[in-house]
Formats: C-alpha cells, structure tokens, sequence
C-alpha cells in the first residue's frame, strides 16, 4: 500500500530543494518523482526536467 504522508513529505523536500536552487518543475511532476523516490521506482522518460531532481532514477529509452 502506497504511504501516501512518505510521498508527501518527499515532495515537499524536492520543492523546498528547488525553491533553494531557484529552479521550477509542475507540481504533477514533483509528485511523480517523489512517488518514486519514495518507492525506489525507476522513472521511464526523456523529459530532461525531472534531472532536475536530486536522488531520483531517470532511463531515457530515446537515448542511442
């Protein structure tokens, strides 16, 4: 069962570590990346925005 409170205290350390870097990223996508931080899932994706985030796990399929 996902700890919905885990996933929410992890998004608000990504914001605050963005706000500190004076950095944005959608809220959808901090949830995303704190999601799967917060359940060691590796993210699928070649939106070089979420490389923003530190400690997530990013493949990019596109990439040769």
């Amino acid at each position: 069962m996902l700890n919905e409170i885990e996933v929410l205290e992890k998004a608000s350390e990504i914001h605050a570590d963005l706000i500190r870097q004076w950095r944005r990223l959608e809220d959808a996508d901090i949830l995303i990346a704190a999601t799967a931080i917060a359940r060691g899932i590796i993210i699928v994706s070649h939106d070089t925005d979420m490389q923003r985030v530190t400690g997530i796990a990013i493949e990019d399929w596109l990439e040769s």
